[in-house]
């Protein structure tokens, strides 16, 4: 992973030192459009704007002064835009790197539309056998999925698998996706499944979420999320540091169901495909966290605002951890640094074994 020098250094001196939130990242959904069919997330079902690619143009302009280094381009699927490499492209010219998010599926067959335009890809594997295809509503997915890591790999681009546990899962089943993600020379991350509050409709940020499959997702029993936790910590220690980019500090956090102090908006923020600006966060306990519009507001005036900072406090004070299990790797782990030291020795440690 090539990170912008300028941006990555500044980044750090501002949130640590001078404690001025300064965004590392911009996650921003290209499209809403899905080829999965994937219970526990809506966007299937919905028809949605998506902006234009001079647009984006302009959100990725305004994120790289803002002091942003990594562009996450997510979705939807993001590679069911056609023109998805002009976007690509751009964030790379202007000095962005770049990390694509996708279900896998068309990876194989557009590898060479965007191989030189991402730095890193993410895919989800949820099961290690036919239950992914399953779970996810696509037939081949699992397949089509290992070919296109394979495609990347051998392009010497950099692939993480991401599993996300729920109820429906065994140890087994998240052992043997840490050691395909091994044996295919990827990254691996974990993170327990978290059931959002009622104030999205039926308990999902990403739509409409059937109780059926939600009461089928929910980890009923913590021993499973501790099973899954400890395994890892032991694997990092025998010959999986390179493979687990879970921190150990994030993994006995989950094991041990502990309480942490949430910073969704200082690292990171989130561009929907409309535009619109909030905090990286699956749910709130203060009501939206909605910020404005990228199309209609300078960035720097969203992330500087009195409106910003005050749901940043307000986001201290969160406990849904505790209440909920909200230990989403994408929120959880980038708010460690700030009140964990030695999680950054750990990002340091794991990116020291990657360029081995």
């Amino acid at each position: 992973m090539k990170y912008p020098v300028k941006n990555f250094i500044k980044c750090l001196i501002s949130n640590f030192i001078l404690k001025k939130p300064t965004p590392l990242f911009i996650s921003l959904e290209v499209t809403r459009r899905c080829n999965a069919k994937c219970p526990f997330c809506g966007y299937w079902r919905l028809e949605e704007p998506e902006l234009t690619v001079e647009e984006i143009k302009g959100v990725l302009d305004e994120a790289y002064d803002l002091g942003c280094s990594i562009a996450v381009m997510t979705g939807g699927e993001p590679l069911l835009r056609r023109d998805l490499p002009s976007i690509l492209e751009y964030a790379k010219e202007i000095g962005l790197s770049v990390i694509l998010l996708s279900n896998g599926y068309l990876l194989k067959d557009r590898v060479s539309d965007f191989c030189n335009y991402v730095d890193a890809v993410n895919v989800s594997i949820d099961f290690p056998d036919v239950h992914h295809d399953k779970n996810r509503g696509l037939n081949g997915l699992l397949e089509r999925t290992v070919s296109g890591i394979k495609l990347l790999r051998a392009l010497e681009i950099a692939t993480n698998i991401n599993c996300v546990v729920t109820g429906k899962h065994s140890l087994e089943d998240v052992r043997k996706i840490l050691f395909l993600a091994k044996e295919l020379d990827s990254q691996f991350t974990f993170s327990p499944v978290f059931i959002t509050p009622h104030q999205y409709p039926h308990g999902s940020i990403l739509g409409e979420t059937l109780e059926k499959d939600k009461e089928v997702m929910r980890v009923a029993n913590w021993n499973l999320v501790k099973s899954v936790a400890d395994m890892l910590l032991y694997y990092k220690k025998h010959g999986f540091r390179k493979t687990i980019q879970n921190s150990s500090a994030y993994l006995k956090l989950v094991r041990d169901k502990g309480r942490f102090t949430c910073f969704p908006f200082s690292f990171q923020f989130a561009v929907a495909s409309d535009g619109t600006v909030s905090a990286v966060c699956p749910a709130s306990l203060f009501g939206s966290h909605n910020l404005g519009n990228a199309l209609k507001q300078n960035l720097k005036d969203i992330w500087y605002s009195k409106k910003a900072q005050i749901l940043r406090d307000k986001f201290k004070e969160c406990k849904l951890s505790e209440s909920l299990g909200c230990y989403l790797f994408c929120v959880a782990e980038p708010s460690l640094p700030f009140t964990n030291p030695t999680t950054i020795i750990d990002y340091i440690r794991s990116g020291l074994e990657t360029l081995r």
